[in-house]
């Protein structure tokens, strides 16, 4: 069984590590945390471009905060299990083209496609799962079967062929996804 840490344990152990940093690698980690800040302004709006947020970074720290900031960016970048995040998606691979140039340009095409083929195929399952559904319902109601024990179950079962199903495709697709994202970073 896994041992259960309590929040002070982990600080410890935070504190331990952070003794064993150098004084250069404390002065990187806090520039990095720089750049995730600032690309999380990016994201939210807060700056319209990463270059603008980027002007007051010394450039001896400048490594360390677009290592913080492509973090931050490539984290963003993700399956589309929601339609509401591709706006965030889009503006991580922006934010990602604008720091790393040519390289970023190049990958960011199939990245989209590979995102957007995710999507699609979500979509062709959920529809042909639901029809698969409702044809073992035999036009029943769900709200009627949910109502008896024999029908809850069936729901639940059906439930749980939905998630295997899902996340052996976002597994495959993720597959995927990950070497395009390494080679960004």
């Amino acid at each position: 069984m896994a041992e259960i840490k309590s929040a002070f344990e982990i600080a410890m152990e935070r504190a331990e590590k952070i003794g064993s940093f150098s004084k250069e690698e404390l002065e990187a980690q806090k520039w990095e945390e720089e750049g995730k800040k600032t690309a999380a302004a990016f994201l939210n709006g807060k700056i319209e471009t990463l270059q603008e947020g980027l002007r007051q970074i010394p450039p001896e720290h400048i490594q360390a905060v677009l290592g913080g900031v492509s973090d931050i960016l490539l984290r963003n970048i993700v399956l589309p299990r929601d339609p509401h995040q591709w706006e965030t998606i889009r503006k991580a691979m922006q934010g990602l083209v604008e720091i790393k140039g040519s390289i970023a340009s190049q990958v960011m095409p199939q990245i989209e496609q590979l995102l957007q083929n995710y999507e699609s195929t979500m979509n062709h399952y959920k529809a042909q799962f639901k029809q698969q559904v409702s044809q073992k319902m035999g036009g029943q109601d769900m709200s009627a079967m949910a109502m008896d024990a024999e029908g809850l179950n069936a729901l639940a079962s059906m439930q749980d062929e939905w998630n295997k199903l899902s996340a052996e495709i976002s597994q495959q697709f993720e597959q995927q996804l990950e070497p395009l994202k390494a080679y960004l970073r």
